[in-house]
């Protein structure tokens, strides 16, 4: 009796478990469609042909990723070497 009761809570977790990653399988579609619908809206924004876009993302790619630039004007490094001095 004890294990039918044992056994019968895990199908229902199991049902459980399977509606949730459902769900979350359905939320992950929505957060991919949200990115590609703002990757649209922004790739519209700058207003360039197919080729000029295709150009532009070329030459983006080939620059070497910036340093961030922190609220206060001053890179990331230039803040640790002033936080070494």
């Amino acid at each position: 009796m004890k294990l039918a009761k044992i056994e019968k809570e895990m199908q229902r977790t199991r049902e459980k478990i399977a509606e949730l990653q459902n769900h979350l399988k359905g939320l992950d579609a929505q957060k991919t469609e949200q990115e590609n619908l703002q990757i649209i809206q922004l790739v519209r924004s700058l207003r360039l042909s197919p080729q000029e876009l295709k150009t532009f993302l070329q030459a983006a790619a080939e620059q070497p990723t910036p340093v961030p630039v922190m609220a206060t004007g001053y890179t990331t490094e230039q803040e640790d070497s002033e936080d070494e001095e």
